[in-house]
């Protein structure tokens, strides 16, 4: 069974999550400037959590919170929705798009001290952020 991790969800005691997150019962979350959610709204304690954000609609199946990588693999929106987001919002927050490919559904960015990866297909799509 795979449980949603949605806007305003915490993250576990190890600050590892995984497909085992609870869904969240939270009120309506608070949107970012640019019509998304910020990272730490999601409840990630590791990464830009207060600069990168992911739509508004975004539905998380499984994430991963650690100082030395953040990730979420995000069912929906499609994937080329999520991209499209993603290049409007990325450098409106302070980072810079380094590498695109909208065929491929596939980025990669830098900023505030991290750099990031975007990939998607049909199925899902995920993010990977690490430290510079």
């Amino acid at each position: 069974m795979v449980s949603v991790l949605t806007a305003c969800g915490a993250a576990g005691p190890t600050g590892v999550q995984s497909s085992s997150v609870a869904a969240s019962t939270s009120p309506t979350p608070v949107v970012a400037p640019d019509g998304g959610v910020l990272l730490g709204r999601f409840g990630f304690a590791n990464g830009p959590t207060d600069s990168f954000s992911l739509p508004v609609s975004s539905l998380l199946t499984a994430v991963v919170d650690q100082p030395d990588n953040v990730s979420a693999v995000i069912s929906r929106p499609a994937a080329i929705e999520v991209y499209d987001y993603l290049e409007r919002s990325l450098p409106a927050a302070g980072f810079s798009i380094t590498d695109q490919d909208a065929g491929t559904a596939t980025m990669t960015f830098t900023g505030r001290g991290w750099r990031g990866s975007f990939t998607g297909d049909d199925q899902a799509c995920a993010i990977l952020l690490r430290p510079v």
